[in-house]
């Protein structure tokens, strides 16, 4: 409780601090994503592509099933410098494609959780955020400690898989 001998200097601060929090938490609640379901996932359904240099290295493809979405990202080797720029990206044609365990959406962002199909029960985070109707963007979520990569721009080349 503030009593008349506070300074108005603290108790601008502390008013500071109320709306920061406040902010922050109607913007945390704002990021929320809602899991996949045929309706709000409708636009990232489809074969999506990337290349490198002209060739293509990486492809996500989803679709729904019932009233969920699924799909699998197929597996591939990449090398990028301290900017996070690929130098280096092709196909993995030596193993299945990765499923897709979870897939989550808030507006144009749809985030994935792929598990590794080699056995390891390894898993990766990645966001697919559309900029047009056939066009987006992919990054892969990383730990604060690992360099990511800057995102790669995917195509979709079909609109079902």
């Amino acid at each position: 409780m503030l009593s008349s001998a506070t300074n108005p200097r603290r108790v601008s601060t502390m008013l500071s601090c109320l709306i920061s929090v406040t902010l922050f938490s109607a913007l945390a609640s704002a990021q929320q994503f809602a899991p996949a379901t045929a309706a709000n996932a409708k636009q990232f359904v489809g074969i999506w592509k990337a290349n490198f240099q002209g060739n293509p290295f990486f492809t996500v493809t989803l679709a729904i099933e019932g009233n969920k979405l699924v799909g699998n990202v197929s597996p591939f080797n990449i090398e990028v410098n301290k900017a996070g720029e690929l130098t280096k990206a092709e196909a993995s044609d030596d193993q299945d494609p990765d499923p897709i365990t979870d897939a989550r959406v808030n507006g144009d962002i749809l985030r994935l959780t792929i598990k590794s199909a080699d056995g390891s029960g390894d898993t990766l985070q990645s966001e697919l955020r559309l900029v047009a109707s056939n066009e987006a963007n992919y990054r892969m979520v990383v730990p604060p400690d690992v360099p990511a990569p800057k995102p790669w721009r995917l195509q979709r080349v079909a609109a079902k898989p």
